[in-house]
């Protein structure tokens, strides 16, 4: 953990504190999280920030991330330091609709056998966010993912993992676990990850079904609410999920410095 806190007559009036080091996917970084940052007025937060980022670039942590709710007064200082939006978390009520299961297309809760193949379909997210406008360069240690969805206990108390499938192939999966505690969210919220459609099976309505299937068992599970995130230049994902009503909640920023 590295930062700064600005005192005045003793009293704290703005703080910035980053977790620093290496993450996967993203490399030797400084991450300002959800309670990592506030200040009285926005020229402090400017200060603070320059302060503790001046450390991070001398120990040769060039990226920087903060998340930021989202709302304009809270971003605007953040972007007058040169971040930019990346990403965004997200938040609606659990439950809301029904649609159709495509025909020839079986939502069923997924098995230990579906877990050996599950990083495979996840993948399809990262081969989208390759793409333009996206183009990300995730770091990805496949045999590591493999063993990260492999261990996934099924069993897990509000855990939920359903799949698409169709002419006895999986097609698409979805997952939901409780919620990480973090500051802005409410205590009673699933988050849902890793929703995917493989590529050739798209605009065929199986992601809408997987869901919407999927917030109905949240709501069932007793969540009132249920969390997802996007990358902002993922087109498909930047608006799918806003029409399914998830509202911003948090913004992620990103600024690589030397870049901007």
């Amino acid at each position: 953990m590295s930062g700064v806190t600005a005192l005045r007559d003793g009293r704290v009036e703005a703080f910035v504190l980053a977790q620093v080091g290496d993450r996967r996917h993203f490399g030797r970084s400084a991450w300002v999280l959800h309670a990592g940052h506030a200040a009285e007025e926005d020229e402090l937060l400017r200060d603070v920030y320059a302060a503790a980022a001046q450390g991070w670039v001398e120990a040769g942590v060039e990226r920087h991330y903060v998340l930021v709710p989202a709302f304009d007064e809270a971003l605007a200082p953040w972007y007058r330091l040169g971040f930019a939006h990346m990403h965004v978390e997200s938040l609606r009520p659990s439950g809301g609709f029904t649609v159709a299961t495509p025909a020839g297309v079986t939502i069923r809760p997924g098995t230990r056998a579906d877990l050996e193949i599950a990083e495979e379909i996840d993948l399809e997210i990262f081969r989208i966010q390759e793409r333009s406008p996206s183009f990300a360069r995730l770091l990805l240690d496949r045999e590591a993912r493999r063993a990260d969805w492999f261990e996934i206990d099924l069993k897990e108390e509000g855990l939920h993992y359903l799949v698409a499938e169709a002419s006895g192939e999986l097609v698409g999966h979805t997952i939901i676990f409780r919620h990480e505690r973090a500051l802005g969210f409410p205590e009673n919220a699933a988050t849902l990850a890793s929703t995917a459609v493989l590529e050739d099976r798209r605009g065929q309505g199986i992601g809408l079904a997987l869901v919407a299937a999927i917030l109905g068992l949240a709501a069932e599970e007793g969540y009132e609410h249920v969390v997802t995130n996007w990358r902002m230049t993922n087109l498909s994902a930047s608006r799918f999920w806003p029409a399914r009503g998830f509202r911003p909640i948090y913004h992620r920023l990103h600024r690589a410095v030397g870049a901007d």
